[in-house]
């Protein structure tokens, strides 16, 4: 691709602030054992974004808490996944508990055996300090079974002491492969209609980048209907909610 056409791109897309000083300043809070508002550091992150993000369907996002946010991975080169918690969280009243790995793989990197220790230092003190609740890689040959079932019993955990919780997880689990939305890993099923049986229902959300803004679509909360109930519920329920998030992604563009 010619140089020229690769900097009007770069030109195109929105300006971020740094999150550097946002993470080290999570690092020396870990050291001194505090705990931070999430969402007041990402109210004040999000103020920052040139031009300022733009969002559709706020007025379904419930009043309190109770639900959990269903969101795609959106992914490009030059993007940090970092925004997508940060805008939700910006423009979510109620702060937010974020399910996020516990570990980057830097799969393909050759100093991934060097950068996988500190990175993983980095996520564990951002859980710490802002509460979140860590799940293991969903990268292949990298964590088992065990690992993510002992993870999402933490999770289940945490809505049983917390009713009014707002979990807030993207369901891919990584980086979407393809254009759109990514599909969703098995077991993910199982695990969010465990939670909407607990109470907490679903509110789907997209994000994508349109016209150099960060774009961000509320779609009404739901509860699962499932039209099987003794078939496949895992399989059911992910395509359940990667169609509620994907109708969300392409309806941005037309709106913006």
């Amino acid at each position: 691709m010619p140089q020229t056409i690769i900097s009007r791109q770069r030109e195109s897309n929105p300006r971020y602030p740094s999150i550097v000083p946002a993470v080290l300043w999570a690092l020396f809070n870990r050291q001194l054992g505090r705990h931070l508002s999430f969402g007041t550091l990402a109210r004040r992150l999000n103020s920052r974004v040139s031009p300022a993000v733009v969002s559709h369907g706020t007025q379904n996002i419930p009043i309190g808490g109770g639900y959990v946010v269903t969101v795609n991975h959106y992914a490009r080169e030059g993007f940090s996944s970092a925004w997508i918690a940060i805008a939700l969280s910006a423009l979510i009243s109620t702060e937010v508990t974020w399910v996020m790995t516990d570990e980057w793989v830097f799969e393909g990197n050759p100093l991934a055996f060097a950068l996988r220790p500190p990175m993983r230092f980095v996520l564990r003190s951002l859980h710490a300090v802002f509460g979140f609740l860590p799940m293991p890689t969903m990268a292949p040959d990298y964590s088992d079974t065990a690992q993510r079932a002992a993870a999402v019993r933490r999770v289940i955990e945490y809505v049983r002491t917390h009713p009014g919780a707002v979990i807030g997880l993207s369901p891919e689990g990584r980086d979407a492969l393809q254009p759109g939305m990514g599909e969703l890993p098995a077991g993910v099923g199982k695990f969010i209609l465990y939670l909407n049986r607990m109470g907490l229902r679903i509110l789907p959300v997209g994000i994508t980048e349109v016209n150099g803004q960060l774009a961000v679509r509320f779609g009404e909360p739901y509860d699962l209907a499932l039209a099987d109930a003794e078939g496949d519920l895992d399989g059911q329920v992910r395509t359940i909610v990667r169609e509620q998030i994907s109708r969300l992604i392409e309806p941005v563009s037309s709106d913006s």
